[in-house]
């Protein structure tokens, strides 16, 4: 028979090992669950790469301001998450809180916590996009086929928002009732659009262009001149389309300032507005205005109208819409431009006449 004493040594000596045992299958289960949740944070170390199978692909979009315990919310509604609480735990257990970058990524049922959380805080997925030139000078019609040629919009979608009097920014609020309200505001520079763009972003970045270099002084100077946005607008865009150099901007700008004010020469005659007036007939641009085009019988005709045409003729830049604000002071009334592009002034009609004879361009 044994003594009680050994029965005790035995049963504490078996539950003992049971301990041991079940404590090792813990910590083994626990090894085995956080390597299977942690082991991808070993692998992108020690290759700073983690390959995603393409046929296992799958592209999220975490939105800017998401928090930790949105984007687990997120992971959790798609089925990438099982238990939200124990990634958050881990998150905030490996520093992953606060790096999570928002944008598209691309991630697949197949990543553990630690994989998800390695893709969602590297960079997102970069947009595709392309470079997208808008040309100075260009009219909507001319800026609606060099577009719709590359295949970068869709013409009738492009041009019935270029048709709308779109009151969201300040310098399109009193824009007058025309057929291209948006003339002039397409701001010419190099974009880059998103391929994915709608026809409403791309218009509303090139409005947002214009929003920023129209300086809040601008405003201010309008007023000054008595002028309205859109009037100054129209009038840097015949400065765009007379002036081939810079220097020339600020005393183009005299001249038809001067005869803004002016009852001797009342009309601007220029020629930039008869070649605009061509376009809105559907005969495009001449080389050469002849004096069948003085003809014309547009409101955009300034050889038969006095004062500014109805809108703008092209987009200017900002040079262009800086020289309508601030002209050069000069009694010029007069400028033709000779073959070499450079520009030549004068202040009355018969200097004028008498170099366009030296210049071969009068008989």
């Amino acid at each position: 028979m044994a003594k009680p004493g050994k029965k005790k040594k035995r049963w504490f000596l078996r539950f003992l090992i049971f301990v041991v045992i079940c404590m090792a299958l813990f910590f083994s289960a626990a090894y085995v669950s956080y390597d299977y949740l942690t082991k991808y944070g070993i692998d992108y170390a020690a290759t700073g790469k983690l390959e995603i199978p393409k046929e296992q692909q799958i592209e999220i979009e975490i939105p800017q301001g998401y928090t930790t315990t949105d984007i687990v919310n997120l992971l959790h509604r798609e089925g990438f998450v099982e238990y939200p609480w124990l990634f958050k735990f881990l998150s905030k257990l490996n520093g992953y809180d606060g790096k999570y970058k928002a944008g598209k990524h691309i991630i697949s049922k197949e990543l553990n916590y630690e994989g998800l959380m390695i893709v969602l805080t590297n960079k997102p997925l970069a947009n595709p996009s392309i470079d997208v030139r808008i040309p100075e000078g260009f009219t909507v019609v001319e800026l609606l086929d060099y577009l719709s040629e590359r295949d970068i919009i869709d013409r009738d979608r492009f041009e019935s928002l270029c048709e709308t009097a779109i009151k969201k920014y300040k310098f399109l609020e009193n824009v007058p009732d025309r057929k291209y309200p948006l003339e002039g505001y397409l701001y010419p520079d190099t974009y880059k659009f998103d391929l994915e763009w709608t026809e409403e972003e791309m218009v509303d970045r090139l409005l947002r262009e214009f929003d920023s270099i129209f300086k809040p002084e601008y405003y201010e100077r309008a007023e000054e001149l008595g002028m309205t946005v859109d009037e100054v607008v129209t009038l840097a865009s015949l400065i765009e389309m007379e002036a081939k150099y810079e220097q020339d901007y600020k005393k183009i700008s005299s001249v038809f300032h001067n005869r803004l004010k002016s009852r001797g020469f009342p009309r601007l005659e220029s020629d930039a507005t008869v070649q605009y007036a061509r376009i809105m007939a559907g005969l495009g641009r001449t080389q050469t205005v002849l004096y069948k085009d003085l003809e014309i019988d547009s409101p955009y005709n300034t050889y038969k109208h006095e004062g500014l045409p109805p809108g703008p003729i092209c987009s200017p830049r900002v040079e262009a819409i800086e020289a309508a604000l601030y002209p050069e002071d000069t009694n010029y009334y007069f400028f033709f431009s000779p073959p070499d592009g450079t520009v030549i002034y004068n202040e009355s009609i018969t200097g004028h006449n008498r170099d366009l004879i030296k210049y071969g361009m009068k008989n």
